[in-house]
């Protein structure tokens, strides 16, 4: 006789069953739960060797090698710190070659040294033409000691008074006969052609052109270098008021007047401390900016903007081009050999050419700005090291792996270049290591975490598998309910045992609800086939939402009978149209109203109430059963969910219901919402749109 016989659960099988038991309802079921899971099974152990015990063996060999790594280091870094070395002073020596080279380029063409600077380098602060004594002799002239000023005219009664009537509201001929008192008795150079001067604008102002022009001309004439009280040159002031006067006796004679003015004043030296020509020049322009050529006016301004900043670094470093200078002794230079020497923040750099000396001011910090962005840009492609400049003054870094001296650019300064952590060698290495370190860990990590989720598959698996279970059985409960129900009213009616009209006629119906029942259990259990398997579809067109809640109530009346529950409705009747699929929404109302007279007490209550608004349709099915604890509410709608109260659990359901519910509005474009409390109720609310009047669509 043959014999089949089923082979034994293996030792594996039966440890993982004792570590699931707990979570499983003992160890027995979580055992027959595994067996029906043998292929996930067979899954991880195939995933174990292939994939676990191999990034297993990798990490081990990584670690091992971490050792021969790091001796390494130092020897790559230093390569790399020496590369870096060597780019930065290359680059340094093209920013100081290509100065020098402009520089002698101008020198050798005869071309001023002092002019455009921004075209020699942008770091040039000042350039200045010295004389063989260390005089400076371009393009400024070095302060002289102004003569002694009689401040007593200005406080004078004449002159205060030829004041007063140059304000508006006075009498500029008053003015003008005012100021030449004050001329005949000023003590002085200063007071007499300050006070000529004055009479002249006076006179301008009394509309006396005429006289006005041959007093400026005797200004110009006798007074020319003459300084007022405010460092202006008085024949500069008086060259500028002849170009007004011209200006509106004659506009060409006038323009090109002033333009000569400009000229002038940009091509002479300017005295350091006095910012006179550059106020004349500036006003002059002013005048000429709708009667100049464009290109003369910016060309002009260009060189004015230019030959100011220049003046403004002459005042400040004139100090320091004093000290440079040995205070008229020159610097000991080889002819056409450019010496660098640095004084506080600034790097002077200076060249004997045809028997002058020329010095150029170059901005230190700005320089140092433009070696470190070298510095960063030569870096760029290597992060491990970093190169930085080290003043005179400064101790090199102790972790220092190469030094270049920047001389004889900067006499002193230093090119460092160190690991860029702080740490040096140590944390170059420990980079290393840590990067080795974090892929191992990564693959651990990695491995760890496929294990973990294969771990929750098979949890999950074996809940899915509960789950089926669990609604096998409420299925076949659910159906045998109705089917003894039938046949037992069909066989009280074969057997003749129902006596009188009204017990056969109850007979009768019970059969039908019963049937009812039944169908509608099998048209959940086919529709939630069909949605799982993605070929349901509904039918939306507009219709009558009152009767489809209507027909739903109908179809669960009998649930409710057999359980005393008092249905309370509230619908209006003035609902609008809403486009839905009748038979799809009275199987949502059915499956509620069974949900809700399964959970709700015997002899309770059921409410369904219908609202609206200018978007939405709402109806809410609301009990007062045993409600829904807080945590379960997202879960209620996944299928085969069954709550996990002791009280809900002993009410038998197959766990597809609101599944469905939620399916169903979802196709009609709605939602659906639900609040419950514990003890209190739920109350489950469908939201139903209301679209544009004579819309259709199908889901």
């Amino acid at each position: 006789m043959a014999e089949l016989q089923t082979r034994r659960p293996g030792r594996f099988l039966r440890l993982v069953a004792r570590l699931l038991a707990p979570s499983k309802g003992g160890e027995v079921q979580a055992l027959q739960q595994l067996l029906e899971l043998r292929g996930q099974l067979r899954f991880f152990w195939v995933f174990l060797l292939t994939v676990i015990l191999p990034g297993l063996a990798l990490a081990y060999f990584s670690l091992s090698s971490l050792r021969g790594e790091e001796l390494q280091v130092r020897v790559e870094v230093e390569r790399r710190a020496q590369t870096l070395a060597a780019a930065v002073v290359s680059r340094a020596d093209a920013l100081f070659g290509g100065f020098e080279s402009a520089v002698r380029r101008r020198l050798e063409s005869g071309r001023s040294v002092v002019d455009q600077t921004g075209e020699i380098s942008p770091y040039l602060l000042l350039a200045v033409r010295l004389d063989g004594q260390g005089r400076i002799a371009a393009p400024f002239e070095a302060p002289a000691d102004a003569p002694p000023v009689d401040q007593a005219v200005y406080f004078s009664d004449t002159w205060r008074a030829a004041r007063g009537h140059e304000q508006p509201g006075g009498d500029p001929p008053i003015a003008s006969t005012l100021y030449d008192r004050a001329f005949r008795n000023a003590r002085g150079r200063q007071a007499k052609g300050q006070a000529l001067f004055s009479k002249g604008r006076a006179l301008m102002k009394a509309d006396q052109d005429d006289e006005a022009a041959l007093v400026l001309t005797e200004v110009v004439i006798e007074y020319s270098s003459v300084r007022d009280i405010h460092g202006f040159r008085l024949g500069d002031l008086a060259q500028l008021k002849l170009g007004q006067l011209d200006l509106e006796r004659n506009v060409v004679a006038g323009t090109a007047e002033l333009r000569a003015l400009v000229d002038e004043k940009l091509s002479e030296r300017w005295t350091i401390g006095q910012g006179g020509e550059a106020a004349i020049a500036a006003r002059a322009l002013e005048l000429l900016e709708e009667l100049a050529p464009r290109d003369w006016l910016a060309t002009a301004r260009g060189r004015l903007e230019e030959k100011t900043r220049l003046l403004f670094w002459a005042e400040q470093l004139y100090p320091d081009l004093q000290t440079l200078t040995g205070g008229g002794l020159a610097l000991p230079v080889e002819a056409a050999e450019m010496a660098y020497t640095r004084i506080r923040g600034v790097l002077w750099a200076t060249i004997w050419w045809s028997g002058d000396l020329y010095a150029f001011g170059l901005d230190l910090s700005e320089l140092r700005k433009g070696l470190a962005a070298l510095s960063v840009q030569a870096g760029r492609a290597d992060g491990t090291v970093v190169a930085s400049l080290v003043p005179p003054d400064m101790d090199l870094p102790v972790a220092a792996m190469t030094r270049r001296s920047l001389a004889p650019w900067m006499p002193g300064w230093s090119l460092v270049v160190t690991p860029r952590d702080p740490e040096a060698m140590r944390s170059v290495q420990a980079t290393k290591r840590n990067q080795r370190l974090g892929i191992i860990l990564l693959s651990v990590l990695m491995i760890t975490t496929g294990t973990v989720l294969t771990w929750r598959m098979i949890g999950q698996e074996l809940d899915v598998a509960r789950m089926k279970a669990d609604f096998a059985a409420n299925v076949s409960h659910e159906l045998r309910s109705p089917i003894t129900n039938i046949r037992l009213k069909g066989e009280f009616l074969q057997l003749g045992l129902v006596e009188g009209e009204e017990d056969l006629q109850s007979s009768y119906d019970a059969i039908v609800t019963e049937s009812e029942r039944l169908s509608s259990l099998v048209d959940n259990i086919l529709d939630f086939a069909a949605i799982e398997q993605g070929a349901k579809k509904y039918t939306l067109r507009p219709g009558d939402l009152l009767e489809t809640i209507r027909m739903g109530v109908e179809s669960s009346r009998y649930a409710m009978e057999t359980r005393g529950m008092v249905m309370d409705m509230v619908l209006p009747d003035d609902l609008p149209m809403v486009h839905h699929d009748p038979e799809a929404v009275r199987q949502v109302i059915q499956n509620l109203i069974s949900n809700a007279a399964k959970y709700g007490e015997d002899g309770g209550w059921i409410g369904i109430e219908c609202r609206y608004d200018e978007e939405w349709v709402r109806i809410i099915v609301s009990d007062r059963g045993l409600g829904i604890a807080e945590e379960e509410l997202p879960q209620i709608f996944d299928r085969f969910f069954r709550s996990r109260d002791k009280a809900a659990r002993r009410k038998k359901g197959t766990g597809i219901g609101l599944t469905i519910v939620r399916y169903i509005m979802e196709a009609h474009r709605g939602t659906v919402g639900v609040t419950s409390e514990i003890g209190v109720g739920t109350a489950f609310t469908l939201h139903f749109p209301l679209p544009d009047a004579g819309s259709s669509t199908g889901a």
